[in-house]
């Protein structure tokens, strides 16, 4: 039984400490003129709570003041029109919230993108290069036959061929 108690300490101490830790490092951006890192989206699940707080103790100062104008309205607020503003408001929000948090994670790809263009724009010159070589070797007449390709020769059958005619002039007998 001991261990267990040991091990929820130190399981507490753990969270204390990632904790601290955050709101260190919530603080030091908070500072942080370079703007070189979106804050936003670390501090989007303390709204998100922060705000949750401030709508369900709103709803609860409407359904008590609600029952100082009359006992039925005070219920219908507590049991009905404040458990339902809550789960709208609280689904709006979160659906707003991850909207942001998605809209900041594709402008941190596209960031990322923009350096991967650059480095394409420098490739795409070797590739034009490439292609310049590759049409001069296509011009040199006997780089075929030292890469061993024959792609435009067919070999006629012995049968097929002509024969020469002895005896005409310009018949050497190659065709």
């Amino acid at each position: 039984m001991v261990e267990k108690k040991d091990f929820q300490v130190e399981n507490m101490r753990d969270k204390f400490r990632l904790g601290v830790i955050w709101v260190v490092q919530y603080w030091r951006e908070l500072f942080n003129f370079r703007f070189d890192k979106y804050m936003i989206i670390q501090v989007i699940p303390g709204v998100y709570g922060l705000a949750l707080v401030a709508i369900g103790v709103g709803l609860i100062y409407l359904s008590v003041e609600a029952f100082f104008q009359s006992t039925w309205r005070g219920v219908f607020y507590f049991f009905f029109a404040a458990p339902l503003t809550f789960l709208v408001l609280a689904s709006v929000l979160r659906a707003l919230l991850e909207f942001y948090m998605v809209v900041f994670r594709i402008s941190e790809h596209v960031d990322d993108l923009v350096g991967i263009r650059d480095t394409v724009d420098r490739l795409s010159g070797i590739s034009d290069s490439v292609n310049e070589v590759a049409a001069l070797t296509r011009r040199i007449p006997f780089w075929k036959a030292m890469t061993g390709t024959r792609q435009g020769r067919v070999k006629v059958p012995e049968s097929a061929r002509r024969k020469p005619t002895p005896g005409k002039p310009g018949n050497d007998g190659d065709t």
